[in-house]
């Protein structure tokens, strides 16, 4: 028995689009594996902490309650007699990405982060045009689509990175129908133009 896990999806360590600032420095500690770390994967749960590397400095201290990363609990699956693990890719802090990638994670976070910056682009150059917030967002529409919810998951196959842009911009469609409704259209505009703005790494494959 054994289970399937990609962490390609934003927003993350490798495409921070939204994080504050105080959030990013949460995530470059607990959401990582720093060298020499003994934390471990477990289906979709990251066990342990980076503790035994280095203990987080204050700016990297949770202090909203108790912090998880994944989901489920070490102890939620019983007991294992043996643990084989297989890493498909690596995505490295400065972009890198190595392994064979049979989950296609690679194709997956570059088609998010291509996304997010067309709408962020878009909704920038729009902002600074003095377009209303209707005209901006009738603009987005035309790239993403209308609002028909989340893209249904597709399987990992090669040569499908056009069809992952797609998804990526169907559920943009989505996210920012969700984020009119709780931020408001100046909010969400706001929100968008700092997609654009956002610090990335160099993605490329090793």
């Amino acid at each position: 028995m054994g289970s399937r896990v990609s962490t390609a999806s934003v927003p993350s360590v490798l495409a921070p689009f939204g994080l504050e600032e105080r959030i990013r420095k949460l995530y470059d500690y607990w959401h990582v594996i720093l060298p020499g770390s003994k934390r471990g994967i477990r289906g979709n749960s990251l066990l342990g902490s980076n503790t035994d590397v280095r203990l987080p400095q204050p700016e990297e201290i949770w202090k909203g309650g108790w912090f998880s990363v994944g989901a489920g609990s070490g102890r939620s699956q019983g007991p294992l007699k043996s643990v084989t693990l297989t890493l498909d890719g690596v995505f490295f802090l400065d972009g890198g990405f190595a392994g064979p990638d049979t989950l296609c994670s690679f194709d997956r976070l570059t088609a998010d982060v291509n996304a997010h910056l067309q709408a962020g682009r878009l909704a920038r150059d729009g902002h600074y045009r003095g377009l209303s917030a209707q005209d901006i967002f009738k603009q987005l529409e035309e790239v993403t689509g209308p609002d028909r919810g989340p893209a249904p998951p597709r399987p990992p196959l090669p040569n499908r990175a056009g069809h992952f842009l797609e998804d990526s911009l169907r559920n943009l469609a989505s996210m920012i129908g969700m984020m009119r409704q709780h931020r408001g259209d100046d909010g969400a505009i706001h929100l968008l133009v700092s997609w654009a703005e956002t610090p990335l790494p160099s993605f490329r494959r090793l």
